[in-house]
């Protein structure tokens, strides 16, 4: 189960490297759009034309550079964290459930901890918000 679930989860990080492709081909689309209007934007401005179809045209390109920006970043975080969880779902399945190291604990720790008499997160937060 765990192994089929990794290969979707693989084949949708594959998707994500195609997705961020896209996003910085039409980032550099905008941006060059943006960098050719900037200076008839400020001329327009500095003449104080307040009704200038070149101030509406910045302002669109400016709104849609800032949301693909967005948009890049956001897919570059999600690719880091699904090779992220890629990365350690893989090694959970190759060493199994046990503790792995000092930052991946037994992931069957609470369940021990019940099952030799102590109690459990719950009921030690239900005891905390007792006292």
């Amino acid at each position: 189960m765990a192994v089929q679930i990794l290969e979707k989860r693989r084949l949708l990080a594959d998707q994500i490297s195609f997705i961020i492709q896209g996003l910085e081909e039409s980032v550099d689309q905008l941006q060059q759009k943006y960098d050719k209007i900037a200076p008839k934007y400020r001329k327009d401005l500095d003449q104080k034309k307040t009704d200038s179809k070149t101030i509406s045209e910045f302002e669109k390109i400016r709104k849609e550079l800032k949301e693909e920006k967005v948009q890049l970043d956001a897919a570059i975080r999600i690719s880091k964290e699904s090779d992220d969880a890629v990365s350690y779902w893989t090694r959970r399945v190759d060493e199994g459930i046990g503790e792995l190291d000092y930052d991946h604990p037994d992931l069957m720790r609470f369940s021990k901890a019940v099952s030799a008499g102590k109690m459990s997160r719950i009921g030690i937060k239900h005891q905390n918000k007792r006292n």
